[in-house]
């Protein structure tokens, strides 16, 4: 019969060499995070090595981890850094992928894939199917730094804005409006798919 633990009592247990508690957060939180660093990393290239890296410092730290705050918020706050100084270190480099943005930022954010036909005969198809979540997915992404994390966490993650205050260090009210500024600019920017 497994019994199941909280997320600090998987890590306190994985802390005292029980490896199985690690597996166990592992898979918990392996699609969220995952998804999670996908949707924040300009660069979806990143993601894999970026999600492998936040783990990788999970078990680095194991034997200072103290469960004075949740798991998960702990593991996000991790992934955010470690997205961030990625996501700078890359502002000073200059090179051109197929998801690469071809806009500069608050611009909409069309990428050069974009602009490469697809030769398969139901193109017209999938790309009407597609065509507002690859405006969705473009909006979010060209949302300011902190506007981009909220609207992540809050909308694609599902957290309350106590969780994402942990996170950030933020407060809650600060949170609220970032958030409330980053729906304005994606309801504005997303204007003629809604029809308004």
């Amino acid at each position: 019969m497994t019994i199941w633990r909280t997320d600090e009592e998987l890590m306190l247990r994985y802390r005292d060499g029980d490896t199985a508690a690690f597996e166990t957060l592992y898979r918990r939180y392996e699609r969220p995070l995952f998804d999670f660093i996908y949707r924040l990393v300009p660069d979806s290239t990143d993601t894999e090595s970026l999600f492998q890296e936040t783990f990788f410092r999970v078990v680095r730290a194991k034997r200072k981890y103290r469960a004075t705050a949740l798991f998960k918020t702990w593991l996000f706050q991790i992934a955010v850094n470690l997205c961030r100084d990625r996501t700078r270190r890359m502002k000073h480099r200059s090179h051109l992928s197929l998801s690469s943005p071809l806009a500069a930022r608050g611009e909409s954010r069309a990428e050069l894939q974009d602009f490469v036909p697809d030769p398969s005969p139901a193109v017209d198809k999938a790309a009407e199917a597609g065509e507002l979540e690859t405006a969705v997915r473009g909006a979010v992404a060209a949302l300011p730094e902190d506007e981009h994390l909220v609207v992540v966490l809050r909308e694609y993650q599902g957290m309350n804005y106590s969780e994402i205050a942990e996170i950030t260090n933020r407060p809650i009210g600060t949170l609220k409006s970032i958030n409330h500024r980053a729906h304005e600019r994606l309801r504005s920017a997303l204007a003629p798919y809604l029809g308004e």
